[in-house]
């Protein structure tokens, strides 16, 4: 029997921003709610638990409980105006898992797919965990002003090894098994990575911020922001030609309304 693995896709919570954030129409981002309710949108901010015969990895760790009680000071002033945040109780990367039996204690890895904050904000949640990985390209250019967000985390940054997948062949193969890779899909960020998963029934594509929603690579639209948008067009255009094979089961974005919660 062919060896799997099992994605479980946690919401930890909700991201109002202007569209323009996420689907590129604007030269400059307005602040949340600035220019009316007809352009806001709503989205979850996920994050992914993968159980692999080798062990459990977290993907993106989202929202910190601390938003519930103390925003401004999480966020920082600039990240505050741009955006509004729900997280429930129940719903953080921690509660969910001791909601599955489990503690950061129990989990292998942490892979960030880029360090943007929606994805970093609820890192020190997973203390304790045995490893935190970043691609190295990613550490290199953001790493030093983001510092706040993994005070007490020893990362890995890994070097970018050639694969089979991506717009580059490069990643890393998590386990050595061709069962999880790490996908090199830079632009939207210099070391962005998306999240390849053999589960039952094909591939599932974890694909970050490459592309905010389905509509992203379907109609070859930028995120709002990017490192270099000749690179996240590159990335947009894979992963249009990837959602398209059969082994393909689902390709989803971390802010994707369309995606529910479940175990895949």
């Amino acid at each position: 029997m062919e060896q799997v693995v099992k994605v479980h896709v946690m919401h930890t919570g909700d991201l109002k921003y202007d569209q323009s954030l996420a689907f590129k129409e604007l030269n400059v981002i307005p602040p949340v709610n600035q220019r009316g309710e007809a352009y806001q949108q709503l989205v979850p901010v996920s994050s992914y638990l993968i159980e692999h015969p080798q062990g459990r990895v977290i993907v993106d760790a989202g929202w910190h409980e601390d938003i519930r009680t103390n925003p401004k000071e999480h966020f920082g002033e600039e990240l505050y105006q741009f955006i509004e945040y729900r997280s429930p109780v129940g719903s953080s990367v921690r509660e969910q898992l001791e909601s599955k039996g489990l503690t950061p204690a129990d989990v292998d890895m942490v892979v960030m797919t880029h360090l943007d904050e929606d994805h970093i904000s609820g890192l020190q949640l997973l203390i304790g965990a045995k490893r935190f990985l970043v691609s190295e390209l990613e550490w290199k250019h953001v790493a030093s002003y983001k510092a706040k967000w993994y005070q007490g985390i020893s990362f890995e940054p890994f070097e970018l090894e050639p694969i089979p997948y991506g717009p580059y062949k490069l990643g890393k193969d998590l386990f050595g098994d061709g069962l999880v890779f790490l996908v090199y899909t830079p632009g939207h960020t210099a070391g962005h990575v998306s999240v390849l998963a053999r589960v039952e029934g094909g591939w599932l594509l974890l694909v970050s911020d490459v592309g905010y929603a389905e509509k992203s690579w379907k109609e070859l639209v930028l995120p709002g922001n990017t490192f270099d948008e000749k690179l996240a067009l590159e990335s947009l255009q894979w992963v249009q030609k990837f959602a398209e094979r059969p082994d393909c089961v689902g390709a989803f974005a971390n802010h994707d309304p369309a995606v529910l919660p479940g175990i895949y």
